[in-house]
């Protein structure tokens, strides 16, 4: 018989099928019976599937096996498949077209449909088409993989891949000088440097960090994206209920842990830098709206207001009656954002005198809005601002946020 790997023939006498693929080609027995294409004898391998259907529970175990070795955690999965065995592709191809078969169910479609019965049935699992725990791949090489133990199937390996989990919570950020997330150092652009003693930081510590170090440990995730409803500056504080975020924890091997003693181990050895509350699971979905709810939201702000001369009680009743505010993106953060103007709406401020030049402010406005550039103006860029009503430079020298709120 010719070499099935060499034979570019479509003469039925040079392949051979195993019952398995005989079945999926040959639905009724009659059929079988009658088939253009001889079964495989004992020394024999199957055209299409290389007998590859005929060693499923060895297959089985192959996936069991690197599901221990990982020790991975999961209650939903889906099987996907490929086939890299050109070889196999093509004889398919051409038995299909010698037996008249139309049909789908090729020999990726079998793995995917037979792995995935055996892992209900012997696993427990569940199988889930749209959002899975975790992806099973089987990829089928033309060449052995020489880490494979089972001879039959040598030329089978696995891989896992986890999706993301999803930690809804709020935090605090007790001190200034800790940003949201990372800045790549000034010096060395992230590569690492002298400066930032070889890190690529140009800051230590990010609320991302803090929660990211514990968070990493629980689950033996990859890595992970933060996602905040909007940002406070570094040198501002986020105080009262905290800020909305969700952290994505990217391939993670335990999928469910103790969010009472995760927050108990964020808040221990953050050292008072930051807290985090109110932590639950969320789908994907969520990251969305969390990240996008900074304009729907409302924000209440507590500002120090320095004043470059003396503040008359007109000067307040006047800042008291801001509502709609335009703001062109400001100078110190158009290198990352859209150069635009942006409309938004002060609910109220509340004025308090410090000394004669210099007020406190509890302003409950839109979220978006710029509050150090309401009170300085920005050169301009943000009309009317406190500075422009009150004829009176003015600058921000502390800011702190009070409370962010975003829709359910």
């Amino acid at each position: 018989m010719t070499n099935i790997e060499e034979n570019n023939n479509t003469d039925e006498n040079n392949y051979v099928l195993c019952p398995e693929c005989l079945s999926r080609i040959y639905r009724k027995p009659e059929d079988k019976k009658n088939s253009k294409i001889p079964l495989i004898t004992d020394s024999q391998k199957c055209s299409i599937c290389n007998n590859l259907m005929l060693n499923k529970d060895k297959l089985y175990n192959l996936i069991l096996k690197k599901i221990n070795l990982l020790n991975i955690e999961f209650d939903t999965f889906l099987i996907a498949c490929q086939i890299n065995n050109q070889t196999l592709i093509k004889n398919q191809q051409k038995i299909n077209k010698i037996t008249n078969y139309n049909g789908n169910n090729d020999l990726k479609h079998a793995i995917r449909r037979d792995m995935t019965q055996m892992l209900v049935e012997k696993l427990g699992k569940t199988v889930d088409y749209k959002n899975p725990e975790v992806v099973i791949m089987i990829k089928v090489r033309k060449k052995a993989y020489k880490h494979n133990p089972y001879y039959e199937i040598k030329n089978v390996n696995i891989f896992l891949d986890s999706n993301p989990i999803f930690i809804e919570g709020r935090y605090r950020k007790l001190v200034r000088g800790i940003p949201q997330t990372k800045w790549p150092c000034t010096e060395c652009k992230g590569k690492g440097c002298e400066a930032c003693n070889y890190t690529g930081r140009q800051y230590e510590d990010t609320v991302e960090d803090l929660i990211s170090k514990q968070i990493l440990k629980m689950t033996r995730g990859n890595s992970t994206k933060f996602h905040g409803s909007g940002r406070e500056d570094i040198d501002v504080l986020m105080l009262g209920e905290g800020r909305p975020f969700v952290i994505e924890v990217k391939h993670p091997f335990k999928r469910k842990i103790d969010l009472k003693l995760l927050r108990r181990l964020v808040n221990s050895h953050s050292e008072g830098k930051i807290e985090i509350n109110d932590l639950k699971y969320v789908d994907r979905a969520r990251k969305a709206t969390i990240k996008n709810s900074s304009v729907e939201s409302y924000k209440i702000y507590s500002a120090i207001a320095d004043f470059e001369n003396g503040v008359t009680s007109k000067d307040i009743a006047a800042i008291e009656k801001l509502k709609v505010i335009e703001q062109r993106t400001p100078v110190r953060v158009e290198h990352r954002r859209a150069d635009l103007i942006r409309t938004r709406e002060i609910n109220n401020i509340e004025v308090e005198r410090i000394n004669s030049k210099q007020l406190r402010l509890i302003i409950n406005c839109q979220g978006g809005l710029y509050i150090k550039e309401l009170i300085s103006g920005d050169d301009n860029r943000t009309q009317p601002s406190i500075s422009q009503i009150t004829n009176n430079k003015a600058i921000c020298s502390q800011l702190d946020v009070l409370k962010v709120h975003i829709p359910l």
